[in-house]
């Protein structure tokens, strides 16, 4: 049996890799039982109900790399309404490895600090949508030219749509726009689009769904313009 070790796990919270001041994080996932017990039962009767994600971050406040960047994403949907892209990788963000993507809200942000240790906060997200645990089409690196990332096989097609993420931690150059389509195939050569995010200039992150058939293959295409144009950019996807 092959074990993970905790440290290779990396988390993107929407166009912020906050791994560097994490030093826990647990999604749960867990499933409302709604008792339909009669008086014809000889024991009690369940049907299952809800299913409901939630996500557990604990870290060390960084204030010289959070302040205005990494807290603000992190307190920000406190106050609104935004689902915030995160993607949890328990072995990194290798193209193939697992994912679990939450389009998550922020239910709780808490700072505090003891003396003889450093400041530390914990985070609690619920789901704002539908969450899933998935694949990853790049790894979280630089994009600077048009290209077509690797093949990734299904082994089947599914029926049930799909929910991709996609977060962009840095941006440089004159001009730069960046266009991320996932792309699905039934051969591994044939591709068509499945689902386009929004063409991009600046960090954020953003969160596609789709429904019906996703092919057995799928791949991230990039469309790079501009001056010496680069995007530090990572794309995950769920099938349902």
């Amino acid at each position: 049996m092959a074990f993970v070790n905790a440290q290779q796990a990396r988390i993107l919270y929407g166009s912020q890799a906050i791994s560097s001041v994490v030093r826990s994080v647990q999604p749960t996932a867990s499933r409302d039982m709604l008792e339909v017990t009669t008086l014809a039962d000889t024991g009690k009767a369940f049907v299952p109900g809800l299913v409901e994600w939630q996500v557990s971050v604990d870290g060390v406040f960084d204030n010289a790399t959070g302040a205005g960047t990494v807290l603000d994403q992190m307190t920000s949907p406190l106050t609104s309404t935004t689902t915030v892209a995160t993607s949890i990788a328990p072995t990194g963000f290798t193209a193939g490895n697992a994912v679990w993507l939450v389009p998550a809200k922020t239910v709780t942000y808490e700072v505090g600090a003891q003396v003889g240790n450093a400041v530390e906060y914990s985070l609690a997200l619920g789901a704002g949508s539908a969450p899933g645990i998935g694949i990853s089409l790049i790894d979280l690196a630089a994009v600077t030219a048009t290209a077509n990332g690797a093949s990734q096989d299904n082994a089947a097609a599914s029926t049930n749509g799909f929910l991709a993420q996609l977060h962009i931690t840095a941006v440089s150059g004159t001009t730069p726009n960046l266009t991320a389509v996932v792309q699905q195939s039934t051969n591994n050569s044939t591709w068509t689009t499945l689902g386009s995010f929004t063409a991009a200039t600046v960090i954020g992150s953003e969160v596609i769904t789709g429904t019906g058939t996703v092919n057995r293959y799928l791949r991230i295409s990039w469309t790079v313009t501009g001056t010496t144009p680069s995007f530090t950019a990572q794309v995950s996807i769920v099938r349902f």
